[in-house]
C-alpha cells in the first residue's frame, strides 16, 4: 500500500515534470512568435512612418512647384496683359488724334461755309439795296424831269398869255388856272416821290431783315467748336501678386516615430513555466510527505503512511 502510494506519487511528479517541460517549450515558442510578430509590426510601422514622411515631403515639394508654376504663369499673363493694354492705349491715342483732326477739319469747313454764306448774304443784301436805291434815284430823276417839263410848260403857257396881250380879269384868271394846274401837278409829283421814298425805305428794311434771317440760319447750321477731345486714360501696370510657399517641416509634423514594443523573452517564459511546474512538484511532494509518520511504540516501530505501517 505504501509502495503503491510512493509509485503513484512518483508517476504524478514525473507527469508534472514532463508536462512542465512541454509547457515551457510551448511558452518559449509562443514568446518567439510574439517576438517575431512584434519585430514585423515594428518594421511595418517604421516603413509606413518613413513612407508617410516621404509622402509629406513630396506633397510639400509638389505644392511648392505648383505655386512657382502659378507664379511664372501669372507673370507671363500679367506681361501679356500689360502689352495688350499698352497696345490698346496707343490705338485709342491714334483714334483720338484722328477724331480730333476730323472734328477740327469739319469745324473749319463749317466755319468757312458760314463765312461764305454771310458774305453772300451781305452781297445779296447790298445788291438788293443798291437796286432799290437805284430805282428810287431813277424815280426821283424821272420826277425831276417831269417837274422841269411842267415848269417849262407853265413858262410857255405864261408866254402865250403875254403874247396875246391878255389883260383884266381874263388874264388874271388865266394865270391862276395855269399856276393851279402847275401846283397840282407838282403836288402829284411830290406825292409820288414821297411814296417812292417810303417804298424804298420799306424795301431796304425788308432786305436787312432777310439778311439777318439768312445769317441766323447759317449760324444755326454752323458746327460748334469741338475744342480739345479728352485724352484716353493710360493704363496702370498690373500689380505683382505675392505667393507664399509652405513652411518647412519640423520633426513633430511627421508624428511620433514607431517604437519597438515590449518583446516576450522565450527564456523568461520557459522559466516561468518551469517555476510553476517545480512549484506544483514541490506541492505534490509536500502533500505526499505529510502522509508519512515514524512511530517508536512497541509493536509499531517503523514508517507509517496514513496510519498504515509500511
Amino acid at each position: 500500500m505504501v509502495w503503491g502510494a510512493i509509485i503513484g506519487a512518483g508517476v504524478s511528479i514525473g507527469s508534472s515534470i514532463i508536462g512542465g517541460g512541454r509547457r515551457a517549450d510551448a511558452a518559449a515558442d509562443q514568446a518567439n512568435a510574439q517576438r517575431k510578430a512584434a519585430y514585423a509590426q515594428y518594421q511595418y510601422d517604421l516603413d509606413g512612418w518613413e513612407a508617410k514622411k516621404q509622402q509629406l515631403q513630396q506633397n510639400r515639394q509638389h505644392t511648392i512647384d505648383e505655386i512657382l508654376t502659378k507664379s511664372r504663369n501669372e507673370g507671363k499673363e500679367r506681361a501679356y496683359k500689360d502689352v495688350a493694354n499698352e497696345r490698346n492705349y496707343n490705338m485709342e491715342l491714334q483714334i483720338r488724334g484722328k477724331e480730333q483732326t476730323d472734328a477740327e477739319i469739319r469745324y473749319k469747313r463749317s466755319h468757312d461755309i458760314y463765312t461764305d454764306t454771310t458774305d453772300i448774304n451781305s452781297i445779296t443784301a447790298k445788291a438788293a439795296m443798291d437796286s432799290e436805291i437805284w430805282a428810287l434815284q431813277e424815280s426821283a430823276a424821272e420826277q425831276r424831269f417831269d417837274a422841269q417839263e411842267l415848269y417849262i410848260e407853265r413858262l410857255q403857257a405864261e408866254g402865250k398869255m403875254r403874247a396875246t396881250m391878255a389883260s383884266g380879269r381874263s388874264a388874271i384868271k388865266g394865270y391862276q388856272t395855269t399856276f393851279a394846274d402847275y401846283g397840282r401837278q407838282m403836288a402829284m409829283l411830290n406825292a409820288t416821290l414821297d411814296s417812292s421814298n417810303r417804298g424804298t425805305r420799306s424795301a431796304l428794311k425788308e432786305i436787312m431783315r432777310d439778311r439777318t434771317s439768312a445769317d441766323l440760319t447759317a449760324f444755326a447750321a454752323k458746327m460748334l467748336d469741338p475744342g480739345v477731345l479728352p485724352m484716353p486714360i493710360k493704363p496702370d501696370v498690373l500689380p505683382v501678386p505675392e505667393f507664399q510657399l509652405p513652411r518647412a517641416f519640423n520633426e513633430y509634423d511627421f508624428g511620433p516615430k514607431p517604437v519597438l514594443g515590449v518583446l516576450a523573452d522565450p527564456g523568461a517564459a520557459a522559466d516561468m513555466e518551469w517555476g510553476s511546474t517545480i512549484s506544483n512538484v514541490g506541492s505534490t511532494l509536500g502533500s505526499f510527505a505529510s502522509g508519512f509518520s515514524w512511530s517508536n511504540k512497541e509493536g509499531s516501530k517503523g514508517l507509517h503512511y496514513n496510519g498504515q505501517k509500511t
